[in-house]
């Protein structure tokens, strides 16, 4: 399951329910037939994904789709 780290630039208060609305919508639009969660309660705020394959070219739409939402990220390699 790949898993990524989802952040923002600013304070961590930014980043509340309107943001993982704004990222969620964001990777359903470009990955319709995965399913994501976002969980917020982490300091990494863990964007979790059941569908796109565990590999670098895949990682890299999806950190492409966090930073054209405004947001930063990484993929966490298990």
């Amino acid at each position: 399951v790949p898993v990524f780290s989802a952040f923002t630039s600013g304070p961590a208060k930014l980043f509340g329910p309107s943001c993982s609305a704004a990222i969620l919508k964001a990777m359903n639009s470009r990955f319709p037939n995965e399913e994501w969660s976002l969980d917020l309660s982490t300091a990494d705020k863990i964007l979790e994904n059941h569908g796109v394959p565990d590999d670098a070219a895949k990682a890299a739409e999806v950190v492409k789709t966090l930073e054209e939402t405004g947001f930063k990220g990484s993929w966490i390699t298990q």
